[in-house]
């Protein structure tokens, strides 16, 4: 795929990866930007910023994608006035702890983010960009713990576990209709969810949000189904399936996830 001077929307833009997206988007892409977030102030801080260092224009949509509606009024305003060529669904949230200590009101939004409002937003693209003919596509962030279960993010897990099963099935529904689906599933990132002292012991294993982003960029534009970015990630996470039973190893990272926790609270 080609983004240079065509619509690309992306969703969670104001802040960590989305942000980076939509950065590396405009610098190496030279793509025209749709941004989609909660906090007007951050999109149009670094709407502003894009369009006077790269000179690509830049639109922003202020939503909460968790909120019913909200899907369907962000598909409506960013395909109002030119055509789409590409979104990248990027908008969620994670809770990191013990599975009780969420309120069903924070379970209930974290669904609605990562799942009902991305599966809306993927029933209104398709068939749009399908219609326009230019061979665009959707890109879903989900997550390595959609592939590998991780204790203590166990929503979150499961919520990118269905994005990806999801999304890969309809790259390949999808293919023979001249429309891309892919799916990224990084590890974990250096960002504003990763901040909090809980995820301290875990920072070594954070890689660095530019790469992630860049992986994920080339991946989608190559149509790829599914991108795992980092070498030890994508490669390591095979080779030691190989090796080792996969239950063992989920026991072991919940082993060391309750620990960076246990340290979190001292």
């Amino acid at each position: 795929m080609n983004f240079a001077r065509r619509r690309v929307l992306v969703t969670g833009a104001s802040s960590g990866l989305g942000a980076e997206l939509a950065e590396q988007l405009a610098r190496d892409h030279a793509a025209h930007l749709v941004l989609v977030a909660r906090r007007q102030d951050r999109l149009s801080e670094l709407a502003l910023r894009l369009t006077s260092q790269y000179g690509v224009p830049v639109e922003i949509i202020v939503a909460d994608l968790a909120q019913p509606g909200e899907a369907e009024r962000v598909f409506r305003e960013a395909t109002s006035q030119a055509a789409l060529f590409a979104a990248i669904l990027n908008a969620g949230v994670t809770h990191f702890g013990p599975y009780d200590e969420q309120s069903w009101e924070s379970l209930s939004a974290l669904l609605e983010l990562n799942v009902t409002s991305t599966v809306r937003l993927v029933t209104l693209l398709l068939p749009y960009l399908e219609e326009q003919g230019t061979q665009g596509g959707v890109l879903l962030v989900a997550s390595l713990s959609g592939l590998t279960p991780v204790a203590y993010q166990a929503a979150y897990s499961g919520t990118k576990a269905f994005l990806i099963k999801y999304g890969w099935a309809l790259h390949h529904e999808l293919a023979p209709r001249g429309v891309t689906v892919s799916v990224v599933a990084p590890g974990g990132i250096v960002t504003e969810m990763t901040a909090g002292k809980r995820f301290d012991d875990l920072r070594p294993w954070l890689m660095p949000v530019s790469g992630v982003a860049h992986a994920a960029l080339e991946g989608f534009r190559r149509r790829k189904h599914l991108v795992v970015p980092g070498f030890i990630y994508s490669w390591g996470r095979t080779a030691l399936l190989k090796l080792v039973p996969e239950n063992f190893l989920v026991g072991r990272v919940a082993a060391q996830y309750r620990k960076s926790l246990a340290r979190g609270r001292g």
